[in-house]
């Protein structure tokens, strides 16, 4: 049975955001003090005492009318609401109830949820002795809570656990965790339409200007029973572009969202240029050893001929060689032209980013690489390759025992990983390769023999004398 919803509702800069965050236990919403700052639905799950649901942060339901963006907005709530068990609606202790506070009431009067009227910024005991106006609402008695001070929430959850009905509030069954996907690139390419072409929803606000999304959106969904889970990121500009705390925030959030993944997609626009931020953007996940797809998207757009895919991959592997190991699918969000098979891809990636391969398969290669190649002498040294073994998966990582390993050579490093994903695979994940000098270990063993040869010379005069 699916979890039930708490939806939170509100006019702009009541608390909602900071409310979400004090209950899902984590800052998944960005919090500031312009209005209007969430825009899309935000999901989290939740466990207090004996219950189980999710929350979800909407959109202010007052933007401005001017702003064609309200429509999408106030679409995202209503959604929200048809789909919540119990409503959370925020108003402003220190405001007192203002005219869209009345509005929104007479909405929620009119549907059969369970309400509960949240009193937030009651920072002090005047305030919430004052705070019977709220009264005038008519959805109940009121919440007085303070997310600034962290006062009022457990009352608030122990009530809204008790309001949900019992089956549902039971744990529910163990379950395979979800695979993560951080959707990162540059604003306006095209990342909130990929995502909502994949649930086949307008899940997310999409709109021709750059920065709509602004939170990191987490929206869990299944595919062929297998769970993922989409990280939806502000678009992620240079630094030097970024002229608000705001947007600092949001990219902030972009980057702790691909460490946090399981696997990134870079999304890139096929109608514009390669730009030094995909290249940044690139880079930083190929840093944190995170698998990645690079999607290419608004295919549709382009005039093609027989050699216009070739020119492409050429062109977009030569100015990012640092995802050289990285594949590529050439995608539309609009068509749905191979958006699927971003999610049959990604799988078989995070397969082989979570392999590991026996120590006795791996020095096979080895040998074998060696011997076809062996490493060139540096500075009249010439390495020499004992031992090979995996330590670590996610991202697959090897351990390699060599004599003079600090004269490997960059390209002949190259040459070895190349090696290994001809072997075993690997597509779309960095590999990582580390030295250990076996030149103590065998001094040590020397050390260990002449030790032992003395002894038994010591003997042997012994049994003479």
């Amino acid at each position: 049975m699916a979890q039930p919803v708490v939806a939170i509702v509100g006019r702009p800069n009541v608390g909602k955001s900071s409310l979400f965050n004090l209950i899902a236990k984590e800052r998944i919403a960005v919090v500031h003090d312009q209005p209007g700052v969430t825009r899309d639905r935000i999901y989290a799950d939740v466990e207090w005492d004996d219950g189980h649901f999710t929350i979800v942060d909407t959109g202010g339901l007052d933007l401005d009318p001017e702003d064609h963006l309200i429509d999408n907005v106030q679409w995202q709530v209503e959604v929200a609401l048809n789909e919540a068990t119990v409503i959370l609606f925020v108003v402003d202790a220190q405001t007192g109830i203002m005219p869209h506070d009345l509005l929104i009431a007479d909405m929620l009067r009119k549907t059969d949820k369970e309400i509960f009227v949240v009193v937030n910024k009651a920072d002090n005991a005047r305030l919430e002795t004052e705070g019977t106006e709220f009264y005038q609402l008519a959805l109940g008695e009121p919440f007085f809570t303070s997310c600034a001070q962290n006062m009022g929430i457990n009352v608030l959850l122990d009530e809204v656990v008790f309001a949900m009905p019992e089956a549902e509030t039971e744990n529910p069954d163990a379950v395979t965790e979800p695979i993560k996907i951080a959707i990162v690139g540059r604003p306006n390419a095209g990342k909130s339409s990929l995502i909502n072409a994949i649930l086949g929803e307008d899940r997310m606000i999409v709109d021709d200007r750059p920065g709509t999304t602004r939170d990191a959106v987490n929206i869990g969904f299944t595919h062929d029973t297998v769970p993922f889970e989409l990280i939806d990121t502000a678009g992620m500009r240079r630094r030097t572009a970024i002229n608000s705390e705001l947007e600092q925030s949001t990219v902030q959030r972009a980057i702790r969202s691909i460490r946090k993944s399981d696997i990134s997609w870079l999304v890139v626009d096929a109608t514009r240029e390669i730009a030094h931020q995909d290249k940044t953007i690139g880079s930083y996940i190929a840093r944190q050893g995170k698998p990645c797809i690079l999607a290419v998207n608004k295919w549709d757009l382009i005039a093609k001929d027989n050699s216009t895919f070739n020119q492409f991959v050429e062109s977009i592997r030569r100015q990012m060689p640092q995802l050289f190991y990285v594949p590529m699918l050439f995608v539309s969000a609009l068509t749905d032209l191979r958006v699927m098979k971003l999610l049959d891809l990604t799988l078989t990636i995070h397969r082989e980013y979570s392999t590991s391969v026996s120590t006795h398969e791996l020095n096979n290669l080895l040998a074998h690489l060696k011997n076809a190649h062996p490493p060139p002498r540096s500075g009249g040294v010439r390495p020499s390759l004992k031992y090979m073994t995996q330590i670590k998966t996610q991202p697959p990582t090897f351990l390699l025992f060599a004599r003079h390993a600090d004269k490997i050579q960059p390209h002949y490093e190259a040459y070895l990983m190349n090696g290994i994903r001809e072997a075993f695979g690997f597509s779309g994940t960095p590999l990582r390769i580390y030295y250990r000098s076996a030149n103590a270990k065998l001094a040590a063993n020397s050390h260990n023999k002449r030790k032992e040869g003395d002894r038994r010379s010591a003997a042997a005069r012994k049994r003479r004398t």
